[in-house]
Protein backbone atom coordinates (compact mmCIF):
# COMPACT_ATOMS: atom_id res chain seq x y z
CA UNK A 1 0.00 0.00 0.00
CA UNK A 2 1.20 3.20 -0.77
CA UNK A 3 1.63 5.85 1.83
CA UNK A 4 1.61 9.07 1.01
CA UNK A 5 3.32 12.26 2.66
CA UNK A 6 0.92 15.48 2.92
CA UNK A 7 2.30 18.61 3.66
CA UNK A 8 -0.99 19.06 5.91
CA UNK A 9 0.46 16.45 8.25
CA UNK A 10 3.90 18.75 8.11
CA UNK A 11 1.84 21.91 9.36
CA UNK A 12 0.61 19.70 11.94
CA UNK A 13 4.14 18.48 13.34
CA UNK A 14 5.07 21.79 12.86
CA UNK A 15 2.86 23.63 15.59
CA UNK A 16 3.41 20.34 17.71
CA UNK A 17 6.78 21.09 17.86
CA UNK A 18 6.08 24.66 18.64
CA UNK A 19 4.08 23.96 21.26
CA UNK A 20 6.10 21.10 22.91
CA UNK A 21 9.09 22.42 22.08
CA UNK A 22 9.20 26.36 22.63
CA UNK A 23 9.11 26.09 26.49
CA UNK A 24 11.21 23.23 27.21
CA UNK A 25 14.12 24.20 24.69
CA UNK A 26 14.81 27.94 26.16
CA UNK A 27 13.98 27.23 29.83
CA UNK A 28 17.05 25.02 30.81
CA UNK A 29 19.69 23.38 29.95
CA UNK A 30 19.85 20.93 32.60
CA UNK A 31 17.75 18.39 33.76
CA UNK A 32 15.95 19.66 37.09
CA UNK A 33 12.15 19.46 38.12
CA UNK A 34 10.65 22.62 39.16
CA UNK A 35 11.56 24.16 42.35
CA UNK A 36 10.00 25.13 45.24
CA UNK A 37 10.03 28.52 46.97
CA UNK A 38 9.96 28.96 50.87
CA UNK A 39 12.62 28.08 53.05
CA UNK A 40 15.80 27.23 52.83
CA UNK A 41 16.98 23.49 54.01
CA UNK A 42 20.51 23.20 54.50
CA UNK A 43 23.60 20.71 55.59
CA UNK A 44 25.58 20.98 58.10
CA UNK A 45 29.19 20.97 57.40
CA UNK A 46 32.12 20.25 59.93
CA UNK A 47 33.05 24.04 60.44
CA UNK A 48 29.23 24.48 61.80
CA UNK A 49 28.11 26.36 58.28
CA UNK A 50 25.14 25.41 56.79
CA UNK A 51 25.58 24.94 53.36
CA UNK A 52 21.82 24.26 50.76
CA UNK A 53 22.53 20.69 48.77
CA UNK A 54 21.69 22.74 45.73
CA UNK A 55 22.69 25.55 42.86
CA UNK A 56 20.69 27.97 41.46
CA UNK A 57 20.30 30.03 38.44
CA UNK A 58 20.10 33.59 40.67
CA UNK A 59 20.15 34.16 44.47
CA UNK A 60 16.70 32.53 45.28
CA UNK A 61 15.88 28.69 46.09
CA UNK A 62 13.14 29.29 43.14
CA UNK A 63 15.71 28.52 40.56
CA UNK A 64 16.90 25.72 41.96
CA UNK A 65 19.32 23.30 39.15
CA UNK A 66 21.41 20.59 40.16
CA UNK A 67 22.60 18.97 43.58
CA UNK A 68 26.01 19.44 44.76
CA UNK A 69 27.59 16.49 45.12
CA UNK A 70 31.65 16.56 46.26
CA UNK A 71 32.38 18.57 49.39
CA UNK A 72 36.11 18.70 49.94
CA UNK A 73 37.11 19.67 52.95
CA UNK A 74 40.64 21.12 53.70
CA UNK A 75 42.50 24.16 52.39
CA UNK A 76 40.32 25.32 49.39
CA UNK A 77 43.81 26.84 47.38
CA UNK A 78 45.33 23.08 48.31
CA UNK A 79 42.19 21.63 46.44
CA UNK A 80 42.32 24.05 43.45
CA UNK A 81 46.12 23.40 42.85
CA UNK A 82 45.75 20.17 43.04
CA UNK A 83 43.22 19.77 40.17
CA UNK A 84 44.64 22.57 38.27
CA UNK A 85 48.37 22.09 38.14
CA UNK A 86 49.00 18.20 39.28
CA UNK A 87 47.22 16.55 36.18
CA UNK A 88 48.01 15.43 33.01
CA UNK A 89 46.64 18.31 30.99
CA UNK A 90 48.15 21.58 30.10
CA UNK A 91 47.39 23.80 32.00
CA UNK A 92 47.59 27.68 32.60
CA UNK A 93 49.62 28.78 34.42
CA UNK A 94 49.22 30.79 37.83
CA UNK A 95 49.63 33.92 38.14
CA UNK A 96 53.28 34.34 40.22
CA UNK A 97 51.63 35.68 43.38
CA UNK A 98 49.50 32.58 43.47
CA UNK A 99 51.73 29.72 43.24
CA UNK A 100 52.72 29.08 46.78
CA UNK A 101 49.15 28.74 48.00
CA UNK A 102 49.87 26.37 51.23
CA UNK A 103 53.10 25.39 53.20
CA UNK A 104 54.41 22.67 52.21
CA UNK A 105 53.34 19.86 54.21
CA UNK A 106 49.95 20.35 52.58
CA UNK A 107 51.25 21.20 48.87
CA UNK A 108 50.94 17.82 46.83
CA UNK A 109 54.04 16.71 44.80
CA UNK A 110 54.61 15.27 41.41
CA UNK A 111 55.02 11.60 42.22
CA UNK A 112 52.50 8.59 41.25
CA UNK A 113 49.62 10.44 43.66
CA UNK A 114 49.22 12.99 40.97
CA UNK A 115 45.60 13.63 39.24
CA UNK A 116 44.54 11.63 36.13
CA UNK A 117 41.99 13.56 35.08
CA UNK A 118 43.19 16.46 32.58
CA UNK A 119 40.86 19.17 34.21
CA UNK A 120 41.32 23.16 32.57
CA UNK A 121 39.24 26.03 32.64
CA UNK A 122 36.24 25.85 31.49
CA UNK A 123 33.54 28.59 30.42
CA UNK A 124 30.31 28.04 31.75
CA UNK A 125 26.69 29.68 33.09
CA UNK A 126 26.93 31.68 36.55
CA UNK A 127 25.33 29.58 39.19
CA UNK A 128 24.74 30.77 42.40
CA UNK A 129 25.36 28.21 46.34
CA UNK A 130 23.99 29.17 49.28
CA UNK A 131 25.48 28.91 52.68
CA UNK A 132 25.39 30.56 56.19
CA UNK A 133 28.89 30.94 57.77
CA UNK A 134 29.17 29.89 61.74
CA UNK A 135 28.13 33.29 62.62
CA UNK A 136 24.82 33.09 61.10
CA UNK A 137 25.30 35.18 58.04
CA UNK A 138 23.27 33.81 54.79
CA UNK A 139 25.45 34.34 51.65
CA UNK A 140 24.83 33.64 47.65
CA UNK A 141 28.32 32.65 46.14
CA UNK A 142 28.96 32.66 42.81
CA UNK A 143 31.38 30.01 41.64
CA UNK A 144 35.01 30.47 42.96
CA UNK A 145 36.09 28.25 39.71
CA UNK A 146 35.21 26.13 36.94
CA UNK A 147 36.67 23.54 35.55
CA UNK A 148 36.37 20.66 32.99
CA UNK A 149 37.60 17.13 31.44
CA UNK A 150 37.05 17.35 27.83
CA UNK A 151 36.11 19.57 25.20
CA UNK A 152 33.32 22.62 24.84
CA UNK A 153 32.04 21.49 21.66
CA UNK A 154 32.12 17.35 22.67
CA UNK A 155 30.97 15.88 25.62
CA UNK A 156 32.99 17.16 29.11
CA UNK A 157 32.96 16.72 33.02
CA UNK A 158 32.21 19.91 34.36
CA UNK A 159 32.92 20.99 37.82
CA UNK A 160 31.54 24.22 39.53
CA UNK A 161 33.21 25.08 42.95
CA UNK A 162 32.33 27.13 45.80
CA UNK A 163 34.90 27.40 48.24
CA UNK A 164 34.11 28.71 52.52
CA UNK A 165 33.90 32.63 52.31
CA UNK A 166 34.61 32.81 55.92
CA UNK A 167 38.32 30.95 56.12
CA UNK A 168 38.70 28.56 52.90
CA UNK A 169 38.83 25.50 54.67
CA UNK A 170 36.46 23.54 52.66
CA UNK A 171 35.15 23.45 48.94
CA UNK A 172 31.97 22.36 47.55
CA UNK A 173 31.67 21.15 43.88
CA UNK A 174 28.80 20.37 41.54
CA UNK A 175 30.28 17.96 39.14
CA UNK A 176 28.16 16.86 35.69
CA UNK A 177 28.63 15.32 32.32
CA UNK A 178 27.30 17.47 29.74
CA UNK A 179 27.66 17.62 25.58
CA UNK A 180 27.42 20.27 23.13
CA UNK A 181 24.13 20.43 21.37
CA UNK A 182 24.26 21.60 17.85
CA UNK A 183 20.57 22.19 17.10
CA UNK A 184 20.15 24.12 20.03
CA UNK A 185 23.39 25.90 20.27
CA UNK A 186 23.91 24.87 24.21
CA UNK A 187 25.40 22.26 26.44
CA UNK A 188 22.75 20.07 27.64
CA UNK A 189 23.22 18.10 30.79
CA UNK A 190 22.69 14.55 30.50
CA UNK A 191 23.91 13.12 34.47
CA UNK A 192 26.04 14.05 37.52
CA UNK A 193 26.48 10.94 38.98
CA UNK A 194 28.86 9.61 36.21
CA UNK A 195 31.09 12.45 37.31
CA UNK A 196 30.62 12.39 40.85
CA UNK A 197 32.12 9.30 40.48
CA UNK A 198 35.27 10.59 37.96
CA UNK A 199 35.67 13.83 40.55
CA UNK A 200 35.49 11.01 43.81
CA UNK A 201 38.33 8.89 41.93
CA UNK A 202 40.58 11.81 41.82
CA UNK A 203 41.36 11.61 45.71
CA UNK A 204 40.77 7.92 46.06
CA UNK A 205 44.10 5.68 47.18
CA UNK A 206 45.94 9.45 47.07
CA UNK A 207 48.28 9.28 50.60
CA UNK A 208 47.15 13.33 51.55
CA UNK A 209 43.64 12.07 51.47
CA UNK A 210 43.08 11.22 54.82
CA UNK A 211 39.09 9.84 54.99
CA UNK A 212 36.84 9.47 51.33
CA UNK A 213 33.27 8.33 51.62
CA UNK A 214 29.51 9.19 50.98
CA UNK A 215 27.10 10.81 53.08
CA UNK A 216 23.37 10.73 52.40
CA UNK A 217 21.99 14.49 52.33
CA UNK A 218 18.73 13.79 50.65
CA UNK A 219 19.46 16.16 47.82
CA UNK A 220 18.17 13.64 45.20
CA UNK A 221 15.94 16.31 43.15
CA UNK A 222 18.03 17.10 40.09
CA UNK A 223 18.93 14.72 36.89
CA UNK A 224 20.39 11.29 38.09
CA UNK A 225 20.97 12.56 41.61
CA UNK A 226 20.83 9.52 44.26
CA UNK A 227 20.85 11.93 47.63
CA UNK A 228 24.66 11.26 48.65
CA UNK A 229 27.43 13.36 48.75
CA UNK A 230 30.68 12.72 48.31
CA UNK A 231 33.11 13.78 51.83
CA UNK A 232 36.75 14.06 51.03
CA UNK A 233 38.98 15.14 53.86
CA UNK A 234 42.52 16.16 53.47
CA UNK A 235 45.30 15.47 55.60
CA UNK A 236 47.13 18.27 57.58
CA UNK A 237 45.26 20.99 57.73
CA UNK A 238 41.69 19.46 58.20
CA UNK A 239 25.22 -0.10 21.28
CA UNK A 240 25.50 0.20 17.50
CA UNK A 241 22.39 -0.50 15.76
CA UNK A 242 22.22 -2.96 12.66
CA UNK A 243 21.02 0.07 10.26
CA UNK A 244 22.26 -2.01 7.56
CA UNK A 245 20.16 -5.22 8.48
CA UNK A 246 16.92 -2.70 8.77
CA UNK A 247 17.56 -0.98 5.48
CA UNK A 248 17.93 -4.75 3.24
CA UNK A 249 15.35 -6.17 5.99
CA UNK A 250 12.86 -6.72 3.00
CA UNK A 251 15.67 -9.64 1.76
CA UNK A 252 15.11 -12.78 2.47
CA UNK A 253 17.13 -15.21 2.54
CA UNK A 254 15.44 -17.64 0.57
CA UNK A 255 16.21 -15.10 -2.85
CA UNK A 256 19.55 -14.58 -1.79
CA UNK A 257 19.86 -18.61 -2.06
CA UNK A 258 17.63 -18.90 -5.49
CA UNK A 259 19.05 -15.83 -7.50
CA UNK A 260 22.86 -15.71 -8.52
CA UNK A 261 25.23 -12.52 -6.85
CA UNK A 262 24.17 -10.26 -10.17
CA UNK A 263 20.25 -10.80 -10.65
CA UNK A 264 20.46 -10.05 -6.81
CA UNK A 265 22.55 -6.84 -6.74
CA UNK A 266 20.17 -6.28 -10.04
CA UNK A 267 17.19 -6.87 -8.20
CA UNK A 268 15.24 -2.82 -8.00
CA UNK A 269 14.69 -3.82 -3.76
CA UNK A 270 18.50 -4.51 -3.39
CA UNK A 271 19.31 -0.94 -5.17
CA UNK A 272 16.56 1.33 -3.58
CA UNK A 273 17.90 -0.11 -0.32
CA UNK A 274 21.17 0.59 -1.57
CA UNK A 275 20.28 4.17 -2.21
CA UNK A 276 18.92 4.15 1.12
CA UNK A 277 21.86 3.61 2.77
CA UNK A 278 23.51 6.14 0.66
CA UNK A 279 21.48 8.83 2.35
CA UNK A 280 21.38 7.55 5.63
CA UNK A 281 25.67 7.83 5.36
CA UNK A 282 25.57 11.15 3.75
CA UNK A 283 23.50 12.25 6.87
CA UNK A 284 25.47 10.36 9.10
CA UNK A 285 29.05 11.68 8.03
CA UNK A 286 28.04 15.16 7.44
CA UNK A 287 26.69 15.75 11.13
CA UNK A 288 29.76 13.42 12.56
CA UNK A 289 32.35 15.62 10.02
CA UNK A 290 30.39 18.57 12.06
CA UNK A 291 31.14 17.46 15.43
CA UNK A 292 34.65 16.12 14.77
CA UNK A 293 35.94 19.46 12.81
CA UNK A 294 34.37 21.56 16.23
CA UNK A 295 36.37 19.49 18.73
CA UNK A 296 39.36 19.31 16.46
CA UNK A 297 39.60 23.27 15.64
CA UNK A 298 38.90 24.08 19.55
CA UNK A 299 42.04 21.73 20.34
CA UNK A 300 44.06 23.56 17.66
CA UNK A 301 43.06 26.65 17.78
CA UNK A 302 43.34 27.24 21.81
CA UNK A 303 43.27 30.84 21.72
CA UNK A 304 39.89 31.60 20.41
CA UNK A 305 36.59 31.42 21.90
CA UNK A 306 34.24 28.21 21.48
CA UNK A 307 31.65 30.79 20.50
CA UNK A 308 33.48 32.00 17.21
CA UNK A 309 34.32 27.93 16.23
CA UNK A 310 30.30 27.97 16.60
CA UNK A 311 29.81 30.30 14.49
CA UNK A 312 31.96 29.44 11.65
CA UNK A 313 30.45 25.42 11.44
CA UNK A 314 26.35 26.05 12.57
CA UNK A 315 25.34 27.71 8.84
CA UNK A 316 27.15 25.00 7.33
CA UNK A 317 25.69 22.58 9.86
CA UNK A 318 21.66 24.50 9.34
CA UNK A 319 22.44 24.89 5.06
CA UNK A 320 24.68 21.82 5.16
CA UNK A 321 22.22 19.09 6.27
CA UNK A 322 19.07 19.84 4.13
CA UNK A 323 21.59 19.85 0.88
CA UNK A 324 22.99 16.81 1.31
CA UNK A 325 20.22 15.39 2.06
CA UNK A 326 18.32 16.52 -0.85
CA UNK A 327 21.09 15.61 -3.01
CA UNK A 328 21.55 12.63 -1.70
CA UNK A 329 17.93 11.36 -1.95
CA UNK A 330 16.98 12.25 -5.96
CA UNK A 331 17.61 8.82 -6.33
CA UNK A 332 14.86 7.00 -4.66
CA UNK A 333 10.61 7.14 -4.06
CA UNK A 334 9.42 9.37 -1.99
CA UNK A 335 8.64 7.06 0.94
CA UNK A 336 11.84 5.70 1.13
CA UNK A 337 13.57 8.82 0.80
CA UNK A 338 11.47 9.82 4.07
CA UNK A 339 12.09 6.99 6.01
CA UNK A 340 15.97 7.07 4.65
CA UNK A 341 16.79 10.71 5.61
CA UNK A 342 14.80 10.33 9.08
CA UNK A 343 16.07 7.36 9.61
CA UNK A 344 19.66 8.61 8.95
CA UNK A 345 19.18 12.05 11.34
CA UNK A 346 18.39 9.38 13.85
CA UNK A 347 21.35 7.02 13.56
CA UNK A 348 23.58 10.27 13.27
CA UNK A 349 22.32 11.50 16.69
CA UNK A 350 22.09 7.53 18.22
CA UNK A 351 26.49 7.59 16.77
CA UNK A 352 26.86 11.09 18.64
CA UNK A 353 25.60 10.35 21.65
CA UNK A 354 27.05 6.84 22.17
CA UNK A 355 30.84 8.25 21.38
CA UNK A 356 30.18 10.80 24.48
CA UNK A 357 28.37 8.32 26.73
CA UNK A 358 25.10 9.94 26.75
CA UNK A 359 22.03 7.71 28.09
CA UNK A 360 19.71 10.19 29.19
CA UNK A 361 18.17 13.54 27.08
CA UNK A 362 15.73 15.70 28.53
CA UNK A 363 12.27 15.26 26.60
CA UNK A 364 12.34 18.81 25.24
CA UNK A 365 15.94 17.56 23.42
CA UNK A 366 13.93 14.18 22.47
CA UNK A 367 10.97 16.18 21.22
CA UNK A 368 13.05 18.89 19.12
CA UNK A 369 15.40 16.20 17.44
CA UNK A 370 12.20 14.63 16.40
CA UNK A 371 11.37 17.36 14.50
CA UNK A 372 14.45 17.90 12.78
CA UNK A 373 14.40 14.43 11.52
CA UNK A 374 10.93 14.97 10.13
CA UNK A 375 11.90 18.11 8.36
CA UNK A 376 14.73 16.27 6.67
CA UNK A 377 12.23 13.45 5.69
CA UNK A 378 10.25 16.02 3.96
CA UNK A 379 13.24 17.61 1.91
CA UNK A 380 14.23 14.07 1.19
CA UNK A 381 10.74 13.29 -0.02
CA UNK A 382 10.58 16.57 -2.09
CA UNK A 383 13.64 15.47 -3.85
CA UNK A 384 12.45 12.20 -4.71
CA UNK A 385 11.72 10.95 -8.48
CA UNK A 386 8.20 10.43 -7.65
CA UNK A 387 7.94 13.72 -5.64
CA UNK A 388 9.61 15.48 -9.10
CA UNK A 389 7.08 13.71 -11.79
CA UNK A 390 5.76 16.41 -13.84
CA UNK A 391 2.23 15.36 -12.22
CA UNK A 392 2.84 15.34 -8.87
CA UNK A 393 3.13 18.56 -6.93
CA UNK A 394 3.09 17.89 -3.45
CA UNK A 395 5.15 20.82 -2.37
CA UNK A 396 7.26 18.40 0.28
CA UNK A 397 10.74 20.29 -0.05
CA UNK A 398 9.01 23.36 1.09
CA UNK A 399 7.39 21.83 4.01
CA UNK A 400 10.46 20.58 4.74
CA UNK A 401 12.69 23.40 4.89
CA UNK A 402 9.67 25.43 6.65
CA UNK A 403 9.76 22.99 9.17
CA UNK A 404 13.83 22.75 9.72
CA UNK A 405 13.94 26.58 9.83
CA UNK A 406 11.52 26.55 12.66
CA UNK A 407 12.68 24.02 14.24
CA UNK A 408 16.13 25.45 14.18
CA UNK A 409 15.35 28.66 15.02
CA UNK A 410 13.25 27.74 17.89
CA UNK A 411 16.52 27.33 20.59
CA UNK A 412 17.66 31.04 19.06
CA UNK A 413 14.77 32.66 20.58
CA UNK A 414 16.43 32.71 24.06
CA UNK A 415 19.37 34.92 22.70
CA UNK A 416 16.39 37.59 22.25
CA UNK A 417 15.54 37.39 25.63
CA UNK A 418 11.83 35.90 24.61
Amino acid sequence: MRIEIRPQLAVALLFAVLLLTVGGSIASSELDEPAQRGEITTEPLEDGSELWPYTSRGETTGQRTLALNVIVYGDADVTERYLRERSTGNWEELEPESRDVAPDDEAVPATNNESTTAWGQADGANRYAYVETPSGTGHWLPESYQLKDGTYLGDRHHIRAYTDPANGNWTAMQAHREHWDWFQLRHTVHGIEDSQSYVESEFLDRWFVEELNRQHVGNDRSADADGWMTVVKLRGSGSQAALSLLLLGSISLHSWRRESLTDWWNNDSVQESVRALVVVTAIVAFYTAIRVAGVEAEQFLVDAPPKVIVAVLYPSLVLGLPVVTYLSARQLSATHAFTAASLGFVVAMFFDYTSMGVTTLPLNTIVHQAALATALGFVAAGASQTARSPVVEPGHVRTGVLLWAAAMCIPLLRYLGM
